[in-house]
């Protein structure tokens, strides 16, 4: 049995970084070892859909030839986010300039699939500053793997009926409380059912590329 729930993202993640660390392919056994499997047979399955993906390739019947294939890392502003009360929501489509992120990949610890997750908000109001984030500043955010295990004292872009705002993340029973980190402003509780989490914060733009 594997030693964790194992998925293609997790082995293409150990693979990529193998290769970061190593500077040369891991064989299949030592992906199948990794990942805790007694036999390669679904270790091959989870590259096969990577290859199917385009996430990945190899030379058959070669040794140590798989080679990561980069999508393009390139992500836009999606739109605007409150950094004061809750306001409309961000358009779904880009409106501004379009940033590469590729180099994140050799100076982080995201993947290129922790990176393809990202999308750039830029953000209105001055009620984080007290968390280095000012008017006007581009922020970078990832889609939320599970919304319920967001730990207290995230920053995240949340949605509360039609309107978004940037805030700190508490939890108490079925309240939610959006913290803001500038003294001016007040928190906003809001019931844990009406809540939508959309973005997980990553950092300021200015300070990523």
């Amino acid at each position: 049995m594997p030693k964790s729930r194992t998925s293609p993202e997790k082995i293409f993640t150990w693979i990529e970084s193998f290769i970061n660390q190593h500077e040369y392919s891991p064989s299949v056994r030592e992906v199948r070892d990794a990942m805790g499997y007694k036999s390669t047979s679904p270790v091959q399955n989870h590259l096969n859909k990577l290859k199917q993906r385009g996430w990945l390739d190899w030379t058959p019947k070669r040794a140590r030839s798989f080679q990561i294939l980069q999508p393009s890392q390139v992500t836009s502003i999606k739109g605007v986010i409150s950094a004061t009360s809750l306001m409309e929501v961000f358009p779904d489509e880009a409106v501004e300039e379009s940033f590469d992120l590729s180099k994140l990949l050799r100076h982080s610890k995201w993947s290129t699939h922790d990176i393809s997750k990202f999308f750039a908000l830029r953000v209105i109001g001055d009620s984080m500053i007290g968390a280095m984030i000012a008017n006007h500043d581009v922020v970078i955010l990832t889609l939320p793997d599970d919304p319920t295990r967001i730990k207290n004292g995230t920053i995240v872009a949340a949605r509360v009926g039609d309107k978004t705002t940037l805030k700190y993340y508490h939890i108490d029973g079925e309240v939610v409380t959006l913290k803001p980190a500038n003294p001016n402003y007040p928190p906003i509780p809001v019931a844990a059912t009406r809540i939508d989490i959309q973005g997980i914060y990553v950092g300021v733009l200015r300070g990523l590329v």
